[in-house]
């Protein structure tokens, strides 16, 4: 059967590197994009809209603000409808990750222990900058909701949902993800990617009761939020991982990289426009965009922009930790072009701080981190 192509265990981890960095650049230009419209006093375009039709009636007075021409307005408008699809990613990542790394004997707790050791120091961490921040600028958070949110419970709270740092509601996922890795895999392997089917069943009937009057009302993110909704795209990636753990490669024949994805796709297109297929499109988006990470990443190995791409990956946790005051700022060169110099000292700290905390987060990895610098570096010196 014809082969696309096909991955090696040996280059997993540059594949996921890979896909983080295409994952977080994703999520950082869909807030700077949606930025722009609220900095104009706008509604920004719903997410997933086919017809490409902003909500806000003054595009044009939006776009006027662009200083890099036509090419720049429409990347802004298609990532502020579009750059959600990172967190799809890495959800799928993520299993793809785990089951990769995590031997078949681990049990439940040295397996949640390395989780949280990994995950809660630097979020914590971020937690407190941006407590001190808001209290800085007279703004101040209460003890309540501090420790709300040191324990992801605003997650599930509507008031609170984007209380203190607005993209760490993720973590409160990506958790709940971690609690059921473990049985998942084993039921993933004992029966096969068939089982991903039920999976993606579960995920569009817990989404389908999450989209009822009542529960919207009582928390329109709980769909979003809860476990159920992202079964099939953690356990596509835990397929994978397992499939490259146990084999050492995976191929992908033809129909799995074309006609799936397109049939994906056209599910994806009938759930935007029919509100009672609308459900699954949580699951058909992780199965395009992980199609769609893949296909780049086999044309776009060993350039630069693989390169790139991979040390923006390494740092993508710290990235998405604190890249809302960057986005912010961003959005103040923009719109409004302000001076560096200029800037009052609170806001040019709001965009230092980050970057030295960065740095600091960057050193469990500085080993990996600086030979993919250098790789990037000698690679871009030879284009010249």
């Amino acid at each position: 059967m014809p082969r696309i192509f096909t991955v090696k265990k040996e280059d997993a981890s540059k594949l996921l590197d890979f896909t983080k960095g295409i994952a977080i650049l994703l999520i950082m230009f869909h807030h700077f994009s949606r930025s722009i419209w609220l900095s104009q006093g706008l509604l920004p375009p719903l997410d997933l809209q086919w017809n490409f039709y902003p909500m806000g009636e003054r595009y044009t007075a939006v776009a006027a603000t662009a200083h890099a021409g036509s090419y720049s307005d429409l990347c802004v408008r298609l990532m502020a409808q579009f750059g959600y699809v990172g967190v799809h990613l890495f959800v799928l990542i993520s299993g793809l990750g785990l089951a990769l790394g995590t031997a078949e004997t681990s049990t439940i707790g040295p397996f949640m222990k390395r989780r949280i050791c990994k995950i809660v120091p630097p979020f914590w961490l971020a937690i407190a900058y941006f407590s001190i921040l808001a209290a800085v600028v007279g703004q101040p958070f209460s003890v309540g909701v501090i420790f709300e949110r040191m324990f992801m419970l605003t997650t599930f709270d509507q008031r609170q949902f984007f209380i203190i740092d607005s993209p760490m509601w993720c973590l409160a996922v990506f958790f709940q993800l971690y609690l059921i890795f473990l049985p998942l895999r084993k039921l993933i392997v004992r029966v096969g990617p068939i089982s991903l089917l039920p999976l993606a069943a579960i995920g569009f009937a817990a989404r389908w009761i999450a989209g009822l009057p009542s529960v919207v009302r009582w928390d329109e993110f709980f769909g979003h939020t809860m476990v159920f909704n992202w079964l099939f795209v953690f356990g596509l990636g835990i397929w994978i991982g397992t499939k490259l753990r146990q084999d050492g490669e995976i191929r992908f024949p033809l129909w799995t990289v074309s006609a799936l994805p397109l049939a994906a796709t056209g599910v994806l297109i009938l759930s935007e426009k029919f509100h009672s297929v609308y459900p699954i499109h949580d699951s058909v988006i992780g199965l395009v965009m992980g199609v769609v990470a893949f296909y780049v990443w086999q044309a776009a190995r060993g350039t630069p922009v693989a390169s790139v791409l991979a040390v923006v990956g390494a740092i993508s946790f710290p990235l998405y930790l604190y890249h809302r005051p960057l986005v912010s700022y961003a959005t103040n060169i923009w719109c409004l072009a302000p001076s560096i110099d200029r800037m009052p000292p609170l806001q040019l700290g709001i965009f230092l701080v980050p970057a030295i905390l960065l740095l600091f987060l960057m050193i469990p990895r500085i080993v990996y981190f600086r030979k993919q610098a250098f790789a990037m570096i000698f690679a871009l010196l030879s284009l010249h």
